[in-house]
């Protein structure tokens, strides 16, 4: 009996021990489950209270029954935070008197689902931009009991976002003109290295931009402003300085030499260091191209006044020298008529001689101030230096092989052939000089075609054709800074006493008034080639004017009027004249020839005057005398005058002229055959 107590005792002990151990285990699963509910309520009370985003829960009829703490301080309308729970939604969340019909809590007990809202608050007088997200929080029912509302301030991101789009915007811009402008830019390391280079700097160094980032600043810098670059570089490194400005050379990928003008800044960091600087680089070439033709174009304007000044400076010394060498001259070959065998002759052909050769001079310097008087007509090159050979050997002595070599048919060339006469005596004077121990003298005539302009030392040749005379020797030559002062004036090699400094600037002026340059090819030890370019014409060879004078009486008996205000020039007309058989009147001037002209009864066959005197010039007494006597002839004269107007007026007329210093023959002459052609007439 007791043993099947016992065993039913055991029954009934086992179901309570398992229920216990279930009992047990769902209390341990139920606790599990309360941690893990903690936990998850601890997270969500973090993010809720910790934040950015206001929370609030309402119930069915819109009023508040719980929020976080950055709900009350961020985003509440109300004015006391503290009476938000229990109040209505309009008045917490939107400040207004009246529930609003788009109220973002509402939409969940409506719908069932979370809603999404975007709105505009004026929080502490402050219009922000809100994104509200209501969500339902359901019974077990599926009735929604509560609403949770989810408000985040996108006020400062949407700053961000437009700070975003506006940097992008800028960067996209600054990229546009760094891609398309058409000006250079790079960017390159302290050491002058390129990391980042613009199309239109790999133009402007004719390089691709792979080639160019391997590269750095100095190996595309001309050799001679690679120090001063890297001083600048080196100084903007330094504080203070962040940038530096030059115009420099580069060198292109072809090799070829381009001006830029450029500008470095360097971008510092927090530390003040610069990691990298950018560069503005604008080409200035055509700038530099420019400069420098200014630059010469302003010399050569300098040299051209200059030039200009000792022309006039030489013109009026030679006009007033004329008129002395035109007495000394006349007077000499008076006392040489008078001295055949007088002891004292030898002396006044010595003076005679000397005479001659200030002659001579004068001649240079009115060649070379350009107011000499000049006579162009269409000549024969060829023929002007076969008549100057033989004065040409003579002048250049036994010691020197003198070869002259002449194109046949190659062109005529208009100038004056006494100027062309001088130009080759000057050349091959200088020539001469060259080789004091002898040499090869080389005179040559051949034909050039330009196709393209060029630029010899004296100016500048166009495209056509061109006559050359070409005058070689084998003497010592030239250095460059000889031929960098050779046509200017009084400048001279030679010993003192034996160059004038006017021989090569007269043959340079001549060669100029011709329409035509001189080139120059010269280095010491190496002799000296002169060519002559004149322009060619296609016109016949004009026959030499004939003087009649040779064929005819020097005496007559015909009345004269000289008029010259100059004492002695006028004394010494009148003598020879008078020696001549001639009737001689005199006038110091055009006031008095008129007089004379009224008041003397017979007739005056001829008139001969100076061109430039006081009061009124020759050109004008002739016109008003014109008149009064209409059958006299009128023989001008002049060594120069500053009003080349009149005298070209003259010289393009039929009038007849007669250059100072003039000798007593030509004088008688000029004269006789005057005044025959007016008996033939």
């Amino acid at each position: 009996m007791s043993k099947r107590h016992d065993a039913r005792a055991e029954d009934s002990d086992e179901p309570l021990y398992r229920r216990l151990e279930d009992y047990q285990r769902r209390f341990r699963l139920l606790d599990e489950q309360m941690r893990v509910l903690e936990r998850e309520r601890q997270k969500l009370s973090a993010v809720v209270n910790h934040t950015d985003a206001g929370f609030l829960v309402f119930d069915a009829a819109l009023a508040v029954t719980w929020t976080n703490n950055i709900f009350t301080t961020r985003f509440c309308a109300s004015s006391s935070p503290d009476e938000v729970l229990g109040a209505p939604c309009h008045r917490v969340l939107c400040g207004r008197p009246a529930p609003c019909d788009t109220c973002p809590a509402a939409q969940p007990f409506r719908s069932g689902i979370v809603a999404h809202q975007e709105m505009r608050l004026s929080i502490h007088e402050r219009s922000r931009h809100i994104y509200a997200t209501a969500m339902p929080i359901k019974a077990l029912t599926g009735k929604v009991e509560q609403t949770i509302l989810m408000l985040q301030d996108l006020t400062d991101l949407d700053i961000l976002r437009k700070s975003n789009e506006a940097l992008e915007a800028s960067e996209a811009r600054f990229r546009s003109i760094f891609e398309q402008g058409g000006l250079g830019m790079a960017a390159a390391t302290p050491e002058g290295r390129y990391v980042e280079v613009n199309p239109a700097f790999c133009r402007f160094l004719g390089y691709d931009r792979e080639e160019l980032q391997g590269k750095t600043l100095l190996d595309v810098t001309h050799p001679d402003d690679v120090a001063e670059t890297r001083r600048r570089m080196e100084e903007s490194q330094r504080p203070g300085q962040p940038r530096f400005e030059m115009e420099r050379r580069y060198v292109r990928k072809d090799g070829r030499i381009v001006w830029g003008y450029t500008t470095v800044t360097w971008l510092l960091d927090s530390a003040g260091r610069p990691p990298i600087g950018v560069g503005l680089i604008q080409d200035i070439t055509e700038r530099k191209r420019v400069e420098e033709s200014l630059r010469l174009s302003e010399g050569q304007l300098r040299q051209a006044q200059k030039m200009e000044a000792v022309g006039r400076l030489a013109g009026g010394v030679a006009h007033d020298f004329n008129n002395l060498l035109t007495v000394i001259n006349g007077r000499c070959g008076l006392l040489l008529d008078q001295l055949s065998d007088h002891p004292l002759r030898k002396e006044v052909e010595v003076i005679a001689a000397a005479g001659e050769r200030a002659a001579s001079l004068t001649r240079q310097l009115l060649a070379f101030s350009r107011r000499q008087i000049v006579e162009p007509r269409v000549i024969d090159l060829n023929t002007v230096v076969t008549e100057t050979e033989k004065m040409l050997r003579r002048v250049i002595g036994e010691d020197i092989h003198l070869e002259i070599r002449l194109k046949k048919e190659f062109g005529n060339v208009r100038a004056d052939p006494g100027q062309i006469e001088q130009v080759i005596m000057n050349l091959v004077v200088n020539a001469r000089d060259a080789m004091p121990q002898g040499g090869r003298l080389t005179i040559e005539t051949a034909h050039a075609d330009l196709e393209r302009a060029a630029a010899p030392p004296t100016g500048s040749l166009e495209p056509g054709g061109y006559v050359t005379l070409t005058i070689q020797d084998t003497g010592s030559g030239m250095d460059a800074a000889v031929l960098s002062h050779l046509f200017e004036p009084y400048f001279t090699t030679k010993e003192k006493g034996r160059g004038t400094g006017l021989g090569l600037p007269t043959v340079a002026a001549i060669v100029k008034h011709c329409g035509g340059q001189i080139a120059v090819d010269s280095a010491p030890a190496r002799g000296s080639r002169f060519t002559l370019y004149l322009p060619r014409v296609e016109e016949a060879v004009e026959e030499k004017p004939r003087d009649a004078a040779g064929a005819t009486p020097s005496r007559g008996t015909e009345t004269i009027l000289v008029v010259e205000d100059e004492a002695s020039v006028r004394e010494l007309a009148r003598e020879l004249l008078q020696m001549s058989g001639y009737t001689v009147l005199e006038a110091k001037h055009g006031q008095e020839a008129l007089r004379i002209c009224r008041n003397y009864d017979g007739p005056i066959h001829l008139m001969l005057t100076d061109v430039v005197m006081p009061r009124m010039n020759g050109h004008e007494l002739v016109e008003t005398l014109a008149p009064l006597r209409p059958g006299m002839k009128v023989l001008y004269m002049s060594g120069y005058t500053e009003e080349a107007g009149v005298l070209r007026d003259i010289l393009d007329s039929d009038s007849v002229f007669l250059q100072k210093p003039f000798t007593p023959a030509a004088l008688n002459d000029k004269i006789r055959a005057l005044l025959n052609s007016v008996r033939r007439g």
